[in-house]
């Protein structure tokens, strides 16, 4: 099975099925996912540009605190 990008009612069974707190699906090829309740986005944790995101906005605010 290669990766694809999913949609939204199978992100929706995907849930149902793993029931985890947080997004983490290999096979789906998605940075950005509905959340599972509420409005918004959150991010596919298996996908490794979601790190690369997360790292990029800790580098930001370290290096802006490390200006003043």
């Amino acid at each position: 099975m290669g990766k694809h990008r999913w949609s939204k009612e199978e992100i929706a069974e995907y849930r149902k099925k793993s029931g985890a707190f947080f997004y983490f699906n290999k096979d789906d090829s998605n940075i950005f996912v509905s959340k599972a309740s509420g409005l918004g986005s959150t991010l596919n944790w298996a996908n490794p540009v979601s790190w690369l995101i997360v790292a990029a906005v800790v580098i930001i605010i370290y290096a802006s605190r490390s200006i003043r």
